[in-house]
């Protein structure tokens, strides 16, 4: 595929990769605000988290930067993923939450998931990954698999998916490199691996819901700090707490 969404294939397995639809001046200024919202976190400016890795912390996470970032907050709200995810709502698309996943060497995997569980006040979400860098096997790329018109699947309290779920589902590895986009609903089941190369394997996830449903990216931001204020930075001392379901699997600094 080279651009033009595949609706079939999207509803036949609930993600569509987009392959090269981002130009290389596009690449350039995306990897480049990458690293200014990077050096932000030096400055206590944003919401960013870290975890541990054999080498020492690490930025793990940067969040809640659209509204301070000129370039990246227009490519969010007006960049080429707005159209595609008018044709999938039906109609346009809100920011729901946006966020960059470094995911270094060392850095920790996710547990299969579905977005779904750790999303409030809508019931339904689209996000687009954007990667910043090649994302391998080797560097811990998204594993998909079919399964997302069934809806919320079993969880444990964690919010991970039950083993018995994950053991029925066939999972398929999505590799791809800077100008491609991967589209995926917060319903479709979705894991990666910890990042087993040299390089670093660092994504934007952009997530929208449909406009007629409202925007709640205030309110989840605000409900989110609020949560880690009260809850820690971390799940029993043992993985960072990054996000309200426990599906990060990497270690707190210190840790």
């Amino acid at each position: 595929m080279t651009g033009d969404l595949d609706a079939n294939e999207w509803y036949r397995q609930g993600w569509v990769v987009l392959c090269n639809v981002l130009n290389q001046n596009e690449v350039t200024r995306i990897r480049a605000s990458v690293d200014e919202i990077a050096a932000w976190a030096e400055d206590d400016r944003g919401l960013h988290h870290f975890e541990q890795t054999d080498a020492g912390p690490v930025l793990a996470r940067s969040e809640r930067f659209a509204d301070e970032h000129d370039y990246l907050g227009g490519f969010i709200r007006r960049g080429p993923m707005t159209n595609w995810l008018a044709e999938l709502f039906g109609e346009p698309a809100v920011l729901f939450k946006e966020k960059i996943n470094y995911k270094h060497p060392g850095g920790g995997g996710f547990a299969p998931h579905q977005d779904a569980a750790a999303y409030r006040f809508v019931d339904h979400h689209i996000s687009a990954m954007v990667p910043v860098d090649h994302a391998t096997v080797a560097s811990g790329c998204l594993h998909f698999a079919p399964g997302f018109e069934r809806g919320r699947m079993a969880t444990d309290d964690r919010g991970r998916l039950m083993p018995e779920v994950v053991e029925e589902l066939r999972w398929s590895a999505v590799e791809l490199g800077p100008g491609d986009v991967v589209l995926f609903d917060s319903y479709t089941p979705h894991f990666s691996d910890a990042n087993r190369s040299g390089g670093s394997r660092r994504a934007l996830y952009l997530t929208y819901n449909a406009a007629s449903r409202g925007d709640f990216r205030a309110r989840y931001y605000e409900d989110k700090e609020a949560e880690l204020a009260r809850a820690g930075e971390s799940f029993d001392g043992e993985r960072v707490r990054i996000s309200i379901s426990d599906d990060f699997l990497g270690r707190p600094v210190g840790g």
